[in-house]
């Protein structure tokens, strides 16, 4: 028996051959529209051998013709996803949170979740809550409908006594002061400041890269150690880092449960200046966990000291700084401030194609702030120089400062932004110093 089959847009037409010993003859199908017409060609006399030839294609053809069906009217199943919460074990009398976010359906039809939770309980929904009354191992299974398949998968959720003793997950808030010795502000959070003091003039675009120590040494399991009374047989055996809760690093639908790094400190590299999210989870010795979050900022300033800018020939000198700010509106990865500020002396002595001998020249700067596709966001010109004494400014000296927050960022695209220092004027102006601050928090 041989067959071939050929799609024809709505039609589907397949020609089947029968060879035995007493019979070659042709099975012609045809589908259209979802209506089957089929023929057999059998001479008659009907023997036993041709009958049974016959049966033979009527089985063989069906399937096939079963298949070219769902070719016509196909529908692709559903995929399945569960997390649990908490995801180790579990007390009992303590409500579990059963979520099927992270489950789909390929043809975008409805779908209906059912759960079953291994103690005889069921329940309904995308998200469900159940509570375990008794220890034990139960198998929890989740079924994903569309009204025409369905998918499921299935874990096991260990449950023990109530007296049970959990960890305790703590990631240690280590703050740098800033770069000019100021403390932290108050808080939970990690804060790493990199501070370039002496920036060579044509090192001026900005680029950020520093190691970040994550510390989970200060959590515990059973009890807490600084309690003087603290006995404890349970120890920690697992800990693991989500360094980013917002990217679902692992593909599993859910963002913030990756296991991105492992251990009691973990050395973060490469860290850019930005803010990041990250999860903690401590496990015991008796597969309890904990869980913990806490931001982690990276900020930056970099210092350009004692340098000159050149005099206007007769177009004004730009020198341009360069940087990157970030402003995520799905994430906390958004700037909070950025600072251009610029010191320089009111009048200069002479210089090189300055003023004649013995006399001094005005100086007058200007700041130029732009985005990543180059559109003018700030500058300077407007403020007098009666006002340019920003900050702790000398009485010789002016002193600008520009500041950026976070709004205006997002309104303008965040990405590389630059920072132009103009002379207009005639002659040479030497520049006391000019930051950029990056500021996370």
């Amino acid at each position: 028996m041989d067959g071939a089959g050929t799609p024809q847009g709505n039609q589907a037409e397949f020609h089947f051959r029968l060879l035995t010993k007493n019979t070659d003859r042709t099975i012609n199908a045809n589908l259209r529209d979802a209506d089957l017409i089929f023929s057999f060609l059998c001479h008659k006399p009907m023997t036993r051998s041709r009958g049974l030839a016959c049966m033979i294609a009527v089985m063989f053809l069906a399937p096939m013709l079963a298949g070219c069906m769902d070719l016509l009217n196909s529908n692709n199943p559903p995929t399945a996803t569960m997390s649990v919460n908490p995801s180790g074990t579990v007390k009992a009398g303590d409500p579990v949170t059963f979520s099927a976010a992270g489950s789909s359906d390929p043809d975008g039809d409805p779908m209906t979740f059912e759960w079953t939770f291994g103690d005889g309980n069921t329940g309904t929904g995308l998200t469900t809550s159940h509570t375990y009354a008794q220890p034990g191992d139960y198998a929890v299974k989740l079924a994903v409908g569309d009204g025409t398949h369905e998918a499921t998968t299935s874990t096991t959720i260990s449950v023990v006594d109530a007296s049970a003793r959990e960890p305790h997950a703590e990631i240690s808030s280590d703050k740098d002061d800033d770069c000019e010795g100021e403390d932290p502000p108050n808080g939970d959070f990690v804060i790493v400041w990199v501070c370039e003091d002496d920036k060579e003039t044509d090192d001026r675009e900005v680029s950020v890269s520093t190691t970040v120590t994550l510390d989970a040494s200060n959590s515990w399991a059973g009890c807490n150690p600084e309690n003087s009374d603290c006995y404890s047989e349970e120890y920690l055996v697992e800990w693991r880092w989500d360094l980013d809760t917002y990217i679902d690093s692992d593909g599993d639908g859910v963002t913030d449960n990756d296991v991105d790094a492992t251990g009691e400190t973990y050395a973060w590299d490469e860290r850019r200046a930005g803010a990041w999210e990250v999860k903690l989870t401590v496990v015991d010795n008796n597969g309890f966990e904990d869980q913990a979050v806490s931001m982690v900022y990276v900020n930056y300033r970099g210092v350009w000291k004692d340098f000159v800018i050149d005099r206007a020939t007769p177009n004004p000198i730009i020198m341009t700084w360069e940087y990157p700010l970030s402003y995520d509106e799905d994430s906390k990865d958004r700037i909070r401030y950025m600072r251009a500020k610029l010191s320089y002396p009111q009048e200069d002595d002479d210089q090189y194609g300055g003023g004649g001998p013995g006399t001094t020249t005005n100086n007058k700067l200007n700041l130029y702030m732009y985005n990543s596709t180059e559109e003018e966001v700030a500058n300077t010109t407007g403020i007098e120089n009666d006002n340019r004494d920003a900050g702790d400014c000398d009485d010789d000296d002016y002193c600008l400062w520009m500041v950026i927050g976070g709004s205006t960022v997002r309104g303008f695209l965040p990405g590389q932004w630059t920072v132009d220092l103009e002379n207009a004027e005639s002659h040479n102006t030497e520049v006391n110093e000019f930051i950029i601050e990056l500021q996370y928090r």
